[in-house]
């Protein structure tokens, strides 16, 4: 199993250090700690890592921003580390995409296995959002390709099977994709 990358933040040392302990133990490793909740994002930002663990001993109101922009940006998954049952946390998890919390004591077992599974929710993610980008290139690129294709068709009077045998050899002399070739007779033609 590949272990994870991960940062924690917060004022509550001895949690930190007990969490620090257990998943270091269990083979993750620790890139940083930020005790400042403002240079929390920069710190994901240049360690990349794949958790963030953050303790709520304070106001969550003022972490919510920060967490909300590494949510959706899945630039980490967030683990939230609470003192009691918060609904205004348990609102915000409702619609996150790679946040969970673990409830305090922090207990090894647990902890273990919630990050396992964010670290796992978090890759599949990843893995989808890459996916569904590259869906829509495709279907742009098919659009465009189309757009391109009818403008020969109508133009040039050829069948559509001719017009896109056009494109494709064009896009194979040229060494180019047939996206960039199908906007390079577009914008040539429309000034027609």
């Amino acid at each position: 199993m590949e272990y994870a990358r991960f940062i924690l933040c917060g004022q509550n040392k001895k949690i930190l250090s007990e969490v620090k302990n257990i998943l270091v133990s269990d083979g993750y490793v620790f890139t940083g700690y930020s005790s400042d909740p403002s240079r929390l994002l920069r710190h994901v930002r240049s360690t990349q890592p794949e958790m963030a663990i953050i303790s709520l001993s304070g106001d969550f109101r003022a972490l919510k921003p920060i967490i909300e922009v590494i949510d959706d940006d899945l630039l980490a998954a967030c683990i939230l580390l609470l003192e009691s049952r918060d609904e205004e946390v348990f609102e915000f998890l409702r619609n996150s995409r790679v946040s969970t919390y673990v409830a305090e004591p922090i207990f090894s077992e647990v902890l273990l296995q919630i990050t396992d599974i964010s670290v796992a929710n978090y890759k599949r993610v990843l893995e989808y959002e890459e996916k569904l980008k590259q869906l829509n290139d495709s279907l742009e690129s098919r659009k465009v390709i189309e757009k391109a294709k009818w403008l020969l068709v109508e133009q040039e009077h050829m069948t559509e099977q001719e017009a896109f045998n056009v494109l494709r050899k064009k896009s194979r002399d040229n060494r180019m994709p047939m996206k960039e070739i199908a906007e390079a007779i577009m914008i040539a033609r429309s000034s027609l």
